[in-house]
């Protein structure tokens, strides 16, 4: 069940897109007209996954937009990411959405492409994003979302334990071959119940970085099918087999008992994540006595790192709200009142637009996510397409199958070969 913990008082924001397109967009999803009076309001819904800290920064946020404007009023709602998405899953043939939502990149089209999602061109706010990201908000070519943050992958490693142990500092270029011998260097050093990384095959970003780095994709433009072969699959499950064979990694039974990850448990020297998890582990890691570095994550070929600047979080309309101009106002305020970035801050991660990273206070840590980014700015390519509904149960579908390799239960080749068959038909069902 979805919480409502905080009943969330409501907020307004500044609209950016131009009255006549507003009122269009508004006339076409049925709109009942301009937002309401303080004596009269409007009432919009908004529901995003999170925390209760974002709970609260989120409601802090929503009250200002609400004083601000007078006539909408927010009704907001907030659960974990599992709940969240199993709730609106369920909620789409009734087409029983909120007014505005948090979305996730890799069910954008399982959204969009059913035509839940109000095209946002000339409602919103267009005009500020930093660059390369709305590209990541188009299904077909149509802006369906918008961005609230980014990042990209990288390498978030204990630079204390790098130097304490003499594994080399990753520098941007060095390759799989080179993570591995660190690896093998500090996991011995480590002692007991320690590794120098994870076992990075169970994750299919991971492997997608991979295909990039080697000019392939994980799906189809089209987002209808795999666009690699079970030969590269197994390949890449077994990239870090030697790793797991000789324990230089974790094993599967004490991984699948984790609730949190090896860094703020202080048992990982490193991992391959999203580079704005860092702001998230560097306080545990810091009150451990540990120091966090963000560098490049290895890769096949040293002048492509396979990497794209990726939304961590989307804002989208409802195609079925009756208040698509108060909704677009609700989301201009939060990506472009100052006050509300500073409410915000970095919670949600680096802010996409150029007048939310002028107005949020950068702590070191974000501050070091930046500047990694600049660092490989130079290798940022276009991103992929945006994927295919099924990609969270095929994501799912991707790390059960490799634990089947992980227990020796299957080789590689067999686990690609299972995993083909049921990725294809979880494909097919949702064309």
């Amino acid at each position: 069940m979805m919480r409502n913990d905080y009943r969330l008082r409501r907020r307004s924001l500044l609209t950016g897109a131009s009255a006549a397109a507003v009122a269009a967009a508004a006339a076409a999803c049925g709109d009942d007209g301009p937002a309401g009076t303080a004596d009269d309001p409007v009432q919009i819904s908004f529901e995003w996954w999170g925390d209760d800290t974002r709970a609260e920064l989120t409601q802090q946020a929503v009250d200002l937009f609400q004083e601000k404007n007078e006539g909408i009023k927010v009704q907001t709602n907030f659960a974990d990411f599992p709940t969240f998405w199993e709730g609106l899953t369920g909620r789409m043939a009734s087409r029983d959405l909120p007014d505005v939502f948090q979305m996730d990149y890799s069910r954008l089209r399982q959204f969009g492409s059913n035509g839940m999602l109000l095209p946002l061109e000339g409602v919103v706010d267009t005009e500020d994003f930093r660059e390369g990201f709305l590209e990541t908000a188009k299904l077909d070519g149509q802006l369906v979302a918008v961005p609230i943050a980014g990042n990209t992958l990288g390498l978030i490693y204990r630079a204390d334990w790098f130097e304490a142990h003499g594994a080399a500092t990753p520098v941007a270029g060095y390759t799989w071959d080179d993570y591995k011998t660190a690896i093998s260097t500090l996991t011995p050093a480590l002692g007991e119940g320690k590794w120098g990384g994870g076992d990075w095959c169970a994750q299919y970003h991971f492997m997608e970085l991979w295909l990039r780095q080697q000019g392939g994709s994980f799906y189809t433009e089209d987002g209808s099918a795999l666009n690699f072969e079970p030969a590269q699959l197994a390949e890449w499950w077994t990239t870090s087999a030697d790793l797991y064979q000789a324990g230089m990694v974790p094993p599967v039974e004490t991984t699948i008992e984790w609730t949190e990850g090896g860094l703020v448990q202080d048992v990982l020297a490193s991992e391959i994540g999203w580079d704005n998890f860092m702001a998230g582990y560097a306080p545990t890691v810091e009150a451990n006595g540990g120091t966090l570095a963000l560098a490049a994550p290895p890769t096949v070929d040293p002048s492509n790192l396979g990497l794209y600047l990726k939304p961590s979080m989307q804002l989208v309309i409802s195609a079925t709200t009756e208040h698509a101009e108060a909704s677009a106002k609700l989301i201009d305020f939060l990506l472009g009142d100052p006050e509300a970035i500073a409410i915000l801050g970095t919670n949600r991660g680096v802010p996409a637009t150029n007048t939310g990273l002028e107005n949020v206070e950068l702590d070191a840590n974000t501050q070091a996510v930046l500047d990694y980014e600049a660092s490989v700015s130079e290798y940022l390519t276009s991103p992929p397409p945006a994927p295919p509904a099924a990609t969270g149960a095929i994501e799912a579908k991707f790390m059960e199958i490799y634990q089947q390799v992980q227990y020796g239960e299957m080789t590689a080749q067999e686990a690609a070969d299972l995993f083909f068959t049921e990725a294809e038909t979880l494909l097919a069902a949702e064309q």
